[in-house]
């Protein structure tokens, strides 16, 4: 589908971003604000963001193993080096289950931490469930090695510093 417009409808609970394409087709993502400061833009790209990820977990989501270890992916150590990791896997850990989001590609560790530490806070803010431990977020690079990790305090820490 071509969009060809986009529809903002926001509500005392939350928006939605609807985006309108030819023939009369529409998505429409509905999201749950806990920023009243994100604008129109801000909406629409977190709509798209939200998109891509559901598009790319397709299959079931993964169980954490005995002892909070994933059962999928390779195990690896974080490493530094910022040649050549990428396409990266992103893991998400919600609640006892595991969603990859793979071949993402992004122009350095920077940006990869930077899309981790946001969608870690996403985590806390969407979570069910309001004490979460452990790592939230981690990536892999094209190697199956965790690159970058964030856990659930760093996100708190986080998104606590981004209120002041």
């Amino acid at each position: 589908m071509q969009v060809l417009d986009t529809a903002i409808h926001a509500s005392p609970k939350g928006a939605t971003v609807e985006f309108l394409g030819e023939g009369g087709e529409s998505i429409a993502v509905t999201m749950v604000v806990s920023d009243p400061l994100l604008g129109d833009a801000g909406l629409v790209d977190r709509a798209r963001e939200m998109m891509l990820q559901c598009a790319a977990f397709g299959g079931p989501s993964e169980r954490d193993g005995p002892e909070g270890r994933v059962t999928a992916g390779r195990p690896g150590a974080e490493r530094p080096s910022d040649t050549d990791q990428g396409p990266y896997t992103f893991e998400y850990r919600e609640g006892g289950s595991v969603r990859r989001l793979e071949g993402v590609e992004l122009p350095d560790l920077e940006a990869v931490r930077h899309e981790a530490l946001r969608s870690a806070i996403d985590l806390l803010d969407d979570a069910a469930e309001p004490i979460q431990d452990g790592w939230a977020v981690r990536v892999r690079g094209g190697d199956g090695a965790v690159v970058v990790s964030v856990d659930f305090e760093e996100a708190r820490q986080e998104r606590a510093t981004a209120a002041m």
